[in-house]
């Protein structure tokens, strides 16, 4: 039962009030976003052909991405084996494939023959289409345009969209809104054409984004428990889930896809990445410095912590909680759920009190009664607390009327406080300190696909979703639906919610084209310098225009060798050079306006067989004139037992290195000589080679010697050397196995591997380590 007081009407499907059809007023509200689009892309609007927004490096990979898509047939072969970290295949799924977003783009690329043009309308739509998808959200949970123009306003111009201005994908959020929209039609007339389009949005908003793919699905579960009623509760989750499951079903495919080339490859996310692209709860205050109003507080705990969700509306939303404090009714409840919501309460005071005392004055014990209570670990304290808070709110008898209401208003705030507790990922934190030992997060990394998604924190973009719902039913709830205060609040807000969100459109221009290689090339391009982001992103685009392959490659994932390539021509290897040519690369161009470019062309110049084609002042061009043979891969015997392991640092971590697992890795600071990693087989047996397994992106070792031992004590080096060009050829034969090492047989019951190069930046990481006999007779 519900004991009334001074309370809004209970809400109910069939007593929303109908959207009706579009009219000029929702024209008019489309219309106002595409102008204040215009007026804060002005710098963008000058040049569309010669500019790109954001830095150099996303935006041209998403504007590559955008032009491959209208190259070849999508989710073919030649589509997934896209035309950049040439020879390695399946390099589509190192990013996202933005399928999703072709219908914009595509048609454009196809009238202009423009990447750049192609990728700048399809980001500057992004901010219109999400104010039309809040507005017909905030339309059809009020029945007010002007309630739904300002939902339109705070989803399109939210000031985190603008930390993202380089993630088109993560700015392509506007089928959520009207996924969300088709369900609450559906809940007020039951139509099944209103789950075809649920179905139909959350399909295409799962071909655009991988991240809204894999989240969204938490906030429909959500939104299913909640307005589902009370009979028949099941068959309205049923039927939801089997919309979901019809709009994920097409998406199967490309998802297996993903999976297989990553696990065929080894690419994985570690814990330690998840975590720190994770946000801290501080992050609410992080402002980006592309904020024209609030830039010049700029401040972030971290990467994409720039959460900040305006003053206007957190004002907005406050005043409407503050005016219907003790007007909602509120449910009665029985005794036992009144004593288990005083025990949770209790719970979540006592355990925010041990965690304040914890975090001022460190780990305590007492003895009471001659039992010991320590307090010692924050987390375990914080998430034991949030879980007693969580039932305390949810017992509430307040939180249980608005439930039987299913109130609009209270499900969209607490899937606010929800959707944030999940952007904070596997282990929340406060300060960069851990304050719960699991979270919802944790719970959802035990779903296959999700431990691929490196990035927790967008899921902030579902709670502005969520946010911008709020704000429609809080200015239904404050202004009235006619007079002259309504005019005044209106623009008081807009403006509010304009100031907060208003940019400074950060231009870049567009990466130069090569007219050398438009000219002349004739096969795969090695683009130097390689392996500098913005370089690598301009080469894969300058590969649109030339329509050959390149060497080089920016995206969210890179093949094991990579990072040896980037390290080797850095070092002015001449043999890494050379290994170009093994690969099937027929031109190397060496920008003469970078830094280091004279050295870099030096050491390209000296490599036999590549010769120099054409040259201007900015760039010179070399082509391979023969093609070396690749040499034959090291030839091992079995694997020889390992028992134990020692290391010279992080003896903590060394197990992992032998474990067999391929998860976990002992690691290093940054490389220096006398680091070493020991390994002690079963018995003294004959040695013939090592193979070091996992991604080893930079992390590889610089220069190495591997010595062998009878007795512990006294060592023979039985190879020694830099290690790029193993890690390049080994990489190419198995990629989770990028580094194997062969040398003559010795007796040996210890092999060490000793680091000799130095590298202040990167440390030397073992995944998995094997040693191996000798090649049975006859072999090489």
């Amino acid at each position: 039962m519900i004991r009334n007081r001074t309370s809004e009407p209970a809400w109910h499907p069939s007593s929303a009030a109908a959207a009706g059809r579009p009219g000029l007023g929702d024209a008019a509200a489309v219309a106002s976003y595409l102008l204040v689009t215009a007026a804060i892309a002005l710098p963008l609007l000058r040049d569309p052909f010669g500019l790109l927004p954001g830095d150099r490096a996303d935006p041209v990979l998403n504007a590559w991405l955008l032009w491959w898509g209208t190259q070849v047939a999508p989710l073919t072969g030649p589509w997934w084996n896209a035309p950049a970290f040439h020879p390695y295949p399946g390099v589509l799924t190192y990013s996202e494939h933005l399928l999703g977003l072709l219908p914009i783009a595509a048609p454009l690329q196809w009238l202009t023959g423009s990447p750049v043009l192609a990728y700048n309308v399809t980001f500057l739509l992004t901010f219109p289409l999400s104010g039309a998808a809040g507005y017909v959200l905030g339309r059809e949970l009020t029945g007010r345009r002007d309630a739904a123009w300002i939902a339109g306003l705070a989803f399109a111009f939210a000031p985190y969209r603008m930390s993202h201005v380089s993630h088109v994908q993560v700015l392509a959020s506007f089928w959520m809104p009207l996924a969300l929209a088709a369900l609450h039609r559906h809940a007020r007339d039951g139509r099944p054409r209103w789950l075809a389009a649920f179905a139909g949005a959350t399909l295409m908003q799962g071909l655009t984004n991988g991240y809204y793919l894999a989240y969204f699905p938490v906030l429909v579960g959500l939104w299913a428990i909640w307005f589902s009623p009370r009979a028949g509760w099941w068959r309205r989750i049923a039927r939801i889930g089997a919309a979901g499951v019809a709009a994920t079903l097409p998406l199967v495919p490309v998802l297996l896809t993903y999976r297989q080339l990553h696990a065929e490859q080894g690419l994985q996310r570690s814990m330690s990445e998840i975590v720190s692209y994770s946000a801290d709860l501080t992050a609410l205050a992080g402002i980006t410095p592309r904020l024209a109003f609030w830039g010049p507080l700029h401040w972030s705990p971290g990467p994409e912590q720039e959460l900040f969700p305006g003053a206007a509306l957190a004002v907005l939303i406050g005043v409407a909680l503050w005016r219907a404090r003790g007007r909602q009714p509120r449910a009665a409840e029985s005794r036992y759920l009144r004593a288990a919501r005083i025990a949770c309460t209790a719970l979540a005071v006592l355990g925010a009190g041990l965690l304040a005392v914890r975090l001022l004055a460190g780990p305590w014990a007492v003895e009471l009664l001659g039992l010991r209570i320590s307090v010692g670990s924050v987390d375990k304290i914080g998430a034991h607390a949030a879980l007693a808070a969580t039932a305390a709110c949810l017992l509430s008898r307040t939180c249980a009327a608005a439930w039987q209401r299913r109130s609009p208003f209270a499900f969209y705030l607490l899937a606010v406080a929800a959707l944030g507790l999940c952007a904070m990922g596997p282990h929340p934190e406060v300060g960069g300190t851990r304050v719960m030992a699991y979270s919802p997060y944790l719970g959802l990394l035990q779903i296959p696909g999700f431990e691929a998604l490196r990035v927790p924190a967008r899921f902030w973009m579902l709670a502005l979703v969520c946010l911008s719902a709020l704000a429609a039913l809080s200015y239904a709830r404050l202004a009235p639906a006619d007079g002259r205060r309504r005019g005044v609040f209106l623009v008081v807000l807009a403006t509010g919610l304009l100031l907060d969100g208003w940019g400074r459109l950060p231009v870049v221009p567009s990466p130069s084209p090569s007219p050398l290689l438009r000219a002349r090339a004739a096969g795969p391009v090695a683009d130097l310098p390689l392996g500098w982001r913005d370089n690598d992103a301009a080469a894969m685009l300058r590969g649109a225009a030339h329509g050959q392959p390149v060497a080089n490659g920016y995206s969210g994932h890179a093949p094991p060798y990579y990072g040896a390539l980037a390290h080797g021509l850095r070092a002015g290897r001449g043999d890494v050079v050379g290994w170009l040519a093994e690969i099937g690369v027929r031109h190397v161009r060496v920008d003469r306006t970078r830094p280091g470019a004279r050295r870099l062309e030096a050491a390209v110049a000296a490599v036999p067989g590549l010769r120099l084609d054409a040259h201007t002042a900015s760039e010179a061009l070399y082509t391979f004139v023969r093609t070396p043979t690749a040499p034959p891969a090291p030839a091992l015997g079995e694997r020889l037992p390992v028992v134990g392991a020692a290391a010279s640092e992080n003896e903590a971590l060394v197990d992992y290195a032998i474990d067999r697992a391929h998860g976990p890795r002992w690691t290093t600071g940054p490389q220096a000589p006398g680091q070493w990693l020991r390994l002690e087989l079963d018995a003294s047996r004959a040695v013939g080679g090592v193979v070091l397994w996992g991604s080893l992106g930079m992390e590889f070792p610089r220069r190495l010697r591997v010595e062998t031992s009878r007795n512990g004590r006294t060592w023979e080096v039985a190879w020694e050397g830099p290690t790029e060009l193993p890690v390049l050829r080994g990489a190419l034969r198995d990629p989770r196995a990028p580094l194997t090492i062969a040398f003559a047989a010795a007796p040996a019951r210890y092999v060490a591997l000793r680091q000799t190069g130095r590298d202040p930046s990167f440390a030397w990481s073992v995944t998995e380590v094997d040693v191996h006999g000798p090649p049975p007779l006859g072999l090489p």
